[in-house]
């Protein structure tokens, strides 16, 4: 099943009340609006002065915009596009990335990981150009730094979901996602290393490969900090429940061994839990009402505790069935 045909990543079709502009919406838009401006319209290019033939669209960002004091664009950037080929090739990983970010992190979350992974991006790869090239001057554009950071962000939640890869946009390949993201950031980073060290690809593979490493990165410390992909690395009264706001303290200290699922057991129940005839099916009870919860009321009703609960269970019902097919 796809992720996009699941329940709880669906509107549901009984709730008519009026929902403002996402986040999402918005930056697909600004996005368009960008490029019909730039290539339909011809506004926001630097032109040649005498014959007026249009040379490079602005709003892109490089060391030397900055230190002109043009800091605006390293927000600019990730709107701007070379042209419709590599417009439409962000829009559609942005298309396919975006909404499960907006549907699981919300709006602020959204924004601040589309912002900090072009931000990233734009960083890692004005360094790589300054040090190993020395150029300054070449501006960065395109949303691909952002992209890959909704993409990894998204990976990090649903790791094991299995989406389709077209390799040269014909042959279907069956992947999970954070194999997907694995497999890109590799395929970056070799490239990368390859322009970088050896200087010999052609002009077709000048790509900013930096750029979407410094993106990706910034989207999974994002995710981890807010609890998925494991225990988060930093910020830790975003995702405790109620009553362990010390992390130091013996309470916690046991807490913390206990399965996210087992939060609610007594003291007995620590010391020796109850068999299950049926390990999956415990689980499944446990996360159906908080499955119900998102049909009814949207992912953003869950807390950060019914949130990580739900990520368990996804774990540890994966584990038994494969150490089922095993047997």
């Amino acid at each position: 099943m796809s992720l996009y045909d699941r329940d709880y990543m669906r509107d549901d079709p009984n709730d008519h009340a009026p929902r403002g502009l996402s986040a999402f919406g918005v930056v697909v838009g600004l996005n368009t609006l960008v490029f019909l401006c730039q290539f339909i319209f011809e506004i926001g290019w630097l032109r040649h002065p005498l014959t007026g033939e249009l040379l490079i669209p602005l709003g892109g960002v490089s060391a030397h915009e900055l230190a002109r004091g043009h800091v605006w664009t390293i927000f600019t950037y990730m709107f701007v596009h070379h042209g419709a080929g590599h417009f439409l090739l962000n829009m559609l990983m942005l298309w396919f990335a975006g909404r499960g970010v907006q549907q699981f992190f919300g709006n602020l979350h959204f924004v601040l990981i589309y912002a900090g992974a072009g931000i990233i991006g734009a960083a890692a790869e004005m360094a790589v150009n300054g040090f190993v090239h020395g150029d300054t001057i070449t501006p960065l554009i395109g949303a691909s730094a952002s992209v890959f950071g909704l993409l990894t962000a998204l990976a990090t939640v649903i790791p094991e979901q299995k989406v389709t890869a077209f390799i040269y946009f014909i042959i279907p390949v069956h992947l999970r996602m954070w194999t997907l993201v694995k497999g890109l950031c590799i395929i970056q980073l070799v490239l990368g290393l390859s322009g970088a060290i050896f200087d010999f690809l052609p002009e077709g593979l000048q790509i900013a490969y930096f750029a979407h490493l410094g993106g990706a990165l910034a989207g999974w410390l994002y995710a981890r900090n807010l609890g998925y992909g494991g225990r988060p690395m930093r910020f830790a009264r975003q995702w405790q429940p109620p009553g362990l706001e010390n992390p130091r303290s013996p309470v916690m200290a046991k807490k913390r061994l206990r399965p996210v699922l087992d939060l609610e057991a007594g003291p007995e129940d620590e010391a020796s839990p109850a068999p299950s005839a049926d390990p999956i099916q415990s689980l499944m009870d446990e996360v159906n009402p908080i499955l119900d919860k998102i049909h009814k009321h949207g992912i953003h009703s869950l807390s950060p505790e019914e949130k990580l609960r739900l990520e368990h269970a996804s774990r540890e019902v994966k584990r038994h069935r494969d150490a089922a097919g095993g047997l």
